[in-house]
């Protein structure tokens, strides 16, 4: 055994295996399939180099093999070996002749060369020589730094929190929207490696001045010279740097010593600290981390409160969510103030910090928060949920549980549990402020449940503060135990979020197209669903949206396309009608729900895409936009198709629309639209669809019951359509079959010379 597991051609192909594997699962790096068989095969010729790199060593290497190929008493082995050669080639070559639809590989330089001089604010700036002013005014350690750092924190949660993050990670709530992903200002690699004239460089004019190298050209990063003042941005670098505990990099520095690097202080990793910190070093981390949502005092009145949605916790009150104590019990355990603070409330702006804080840092807060609502040194009643004997998931449970779900849970969530009230109720938390119900089909926007269990406690002891009740005293726990059971199934009936899939699959059917989103025919399509942000990128900015997700489905024929956009939207917002006037808004203005799709005039040759907002004018855009029709004023759905070459243009209206045609209807908190349109036209300024080739595409939402119009409303990235080109059965199939038999010929020649040498004589 030992003798078999240190042979070289074992330990050759141990080494090649691990790897593979290495290379695909441990690393799994972002590169392309053809990259990776390039890095294979140079790892197989390194190997077979030392395997064979004396004489011995290569003839022990290569005995297994000859005798296999040569030795008569081994033609059953033989005979395996020829038809997995013959058979493994067929299947590698059809694999890699067979249609893909992974997403085109987009690299970047993540940092790219800033240009020697930059033009902002009516001065022109030398790069190379720019420092930043508020700094060499005030050293750090002055009162004069520390004011400018406090206001470079404000601005930064009041502008840049909801892409980059409160840890300043580049994981803000709508990162995920963005292609390329907002940057992680914690990582060693980036600023920590940087001047802070590129940072000004790269704040002042965001993403539309990024050079070709820094493609994808997507960065949603907005040009902050139109909504900031040169200090402000000055301030908003010192911040972030104090922040991380980084220092700039700067040609003094360098000068010094061709050696030095940069000085850095990364946070402190959680869970180091083994002695307590004392109250000054809890406020000191309070101060840090989150004064600036939940306000100096704890009333939940930080500098960024006004832009997040839900608000931030107004520890004052001592009213909490989120806790596994009963319904009656006032205040929650300390484990669940734990839970909440490390691992975060998806689908809001607080953030987990388990990366952040100590375990001990994290116990100081929980007590500072306890001050906050003078019940620290009380004695409290905390009993846990009794759970009794959890019911397993049959279809006898969940059926159970849907028929209690229509009774008590769906004139909140909605029969299909999309949060569409049906009611008639204007939700409100404490503190009369608007509320919606949870969209229960979205599990990734679920605040603290990610299990049964979870559904099951807030089912049992409500959610304090909301609308929403306790149950423990109106449903047995076997069917609070049901009701869990069948909320869990919810989320198999939405297409849930893409992950890392960029592109949308058209099909090709035969027939006519479907008309309108009833259509049988959709069952054919392939779905598939995006996040999308609100316009934070430019004014008039909006900073929430109810509506957060897009699913799309695309069929073609050989004349038609006929792209259909999903939108789940709690509210029917057709002005003037009883159901709009039933939801609408106090101070706002209702405006008509509107969905549209955007594409370039023309098909990229390179990964090259338009700004994603409204394009430029290098790549102009087309846009398709539907609005549903509206009471009072009067007024149908309508179509309509823009021209648009910039952000800083209106769109401009085309005169005929008749090439485009639109079908839109809502039903059970669900906007589907329909948009179809010739494949090619007469006009040169529309987008012509090709088979085979990646087109851009993005999607936008106007939700009237939150007044959105205009440059008000949410979008999505550029992602890919691609139309499945016809497919070549002989090319399909030939060319797989043809490099099998090759193969296996190949073999045989191999072992017709080999045998030879096992003849006698």
């Amino acid at each position: 055994m030992k003798r078999f597991l240190s042979h070289p051609l074992f330990l050759s192909i141990l080494t090649l295996a691990a790897t593979y594997v290495l290379f695909t699962v441990v690393i799994s790096p972002p590169l392309p399939r053809s990259i990776l068989i390039q890095y294979m095969i140079i790892v197989a010729v390194a190997i077979v180099l030392v395997a064979t790199f004396d004489d011995a060593t290569a003839e022990r290497f290569g005995a297994p093999v000859k005798n296999l190929l040569g030795k008569p008493s081994l033609a059953l082995p033989r005979f395996v070996t020829l038809l997995i050669v013959a058979g493994g080639v067929a299947g590698l070559v059809y694999n890699y002749v067979k249609p893909h639809t992974a997403s085109p590989v987009e690299l970047r330089t993540v940092h790219p060369a800033p240009p020697s001089s930059l033009k902002v604010y009516g001065k022109t700036y030398n790069l190379l020589k720019l420092t930043n002013p508020i700094r060499d005014a005030n050293p750090k350690g002055t009162k004069g730094y520390d004011t400018a750092v406090k206001q470079g924190g404000e601005l930064y949660y009041k502008n840049c929190v909801l892409c980059h993050g409160d840890l300043l990670d580049g994981n803000g709530r709508f990162a995920e929207v963005f292609n390329p992903r907002p940057i992680n200002f914690q990582d060693v690699g980036n600023i920590a490696q940087l001047q802070e004239a590129f940072l000004f460089w790269r704040i002042t004019t965001g993403g539309p001045s990024l050079p070709r190298e820094g493609a994808p050209w997507a960065s949603a990063m907005p040009v902050w010279h139109e909504m900031l003042n040169e200090d402000e941005v000055w301030q908003l670098i010192l911040f972030l740097y104090d922040y991380t505990g980084f220092v700039p990099r700067s040609w003094e520095l360098e000068k010094k010593s061709e050696s030095a690097e940069t000085k850095t202080t990364p946070t402190k990793p959680a869970g180091l600290d083994t002695k307590a910190p004392d109250n000054k070093a809890i406020e000191a981390v309070y101060d840090k981390r989150c004064v600036q949502c939940h306000g100096r005092d704890g009333d939940g009145q930080g500098p960024a409160a006004e832009f997040l949605y839900p608000k931030p916790r107004d520890f004052t009150l001592a009213s909490f969510k989120y806790k596994t104590t009963q319904a009656d019990d006032e205040f929650p355990t300390d484990d669940d103030l734990r839970k909440t603070i490390l691992e975060g409330l998806p689908g809001t702006s607080m953030p987990g910090w388990k990366s952040m804080l100590s375990a001990k840092e994290v116990d100081g807060l929980i007590k500072k928060i306890k001050e906050f609502g003078e019940w620290a040194d009380e004695e409290v009643q905390l009993r846990p949920i009794d759970t009794g004997t959890q019911v397993k998931p049959t279809t006898e449970s969940i059926g159970k549980g849907r028929e209690l779900y229509i009774k008590s849970c769906a004139q909140c969530h909605g029969n299909k549990g999309r949060g569409n009230i049906t009611s008639g109720k204007k939700l409100k938390d404490d503190w009369q402020d608007r509320i919606w119900p949870r969209n229960l089909t979205r599990p990734e926007s679920w605040r603290y449940s990610r299990t049964t269990k979870d559904v099951f406690q807030r089912i049992s002891t409500g959610i304090r503060s909301t609308p929403m009740p306790e149950h423990s005293t109106t449903m047995s726990i076997e069917d609070r135990w049901n009701v869990a059971n069948y909320v869990m199934t919810l989320r198999a009936t939405a297409t849930q979020l893409a992950q890392g899939n960029t592109v949308i699959n058209g099909v090709r059917i035969e027939g006519e197209l479907p008309a309108d989103a009833s259509d049988p025919k959709w069952q054919q399509a392939q779905p598939i669903t995006f996040a999308m942000a609100p316009n934070i990128i430019k004014e008039p900015r909006v900073f929430f949206s109810l509506n957060d997700r897009a699913t799309i489905r695309v069929l073609f024929n050989d004349r038609d396309i006929a792209i259909r956009v999903d939108v789940d939207d709690r509210t029917y917002s057709v002005p003037g009608d009883k159901l709009e006037i039933q939801y609408r808004q106090e101070n706002i203005a209702p405006t008509r729900d509107a969905i549209a799709v955007q594409l370039p005039r023309d098909i990229p040759v390179t990964s090259e895409k338009p700004w994603f907002r409204h394009g430029d004018k290098k790549h102009p855009v087309n846009m398709w936009y539907w609005a549903a029709p509206s009471v009072e004023p009067k007024k149908d759905a309508s179509i309509q198709m823009f021209d648009a070459t910039g952000p800083n243009a209106a769109p401009v209206p085309r005169k005929d629309a008749t090439a485009l045609s639109a079908s839109g209807a809502w039903k059970g908190g669900r906007w589907s639209v329909v948009f179809k349109r010739s494949l090619k036209t007469e006009n040169s300024q529309d987008l012509q669809f090709e088979t085979g080739l990646y087109i851009p595409v993005s999607f936008a939402n106007w939700d009237g019951v939150a007044g959105e119009k205009g440059g008000r409303h949410s979008f999505t990235s550029w992602y890919w359509i691609k139309l499945s080109a016809p497919e070549d059965k002989l090319a399909l199939y030939g060319i797989p079959l043809g490099s099998g038999l090759l193969a296996g010929l190949l073999f045989l020649g191999l072992v017709r010379h080999q045998r030879r040498k096992f003849l006698p004589g």
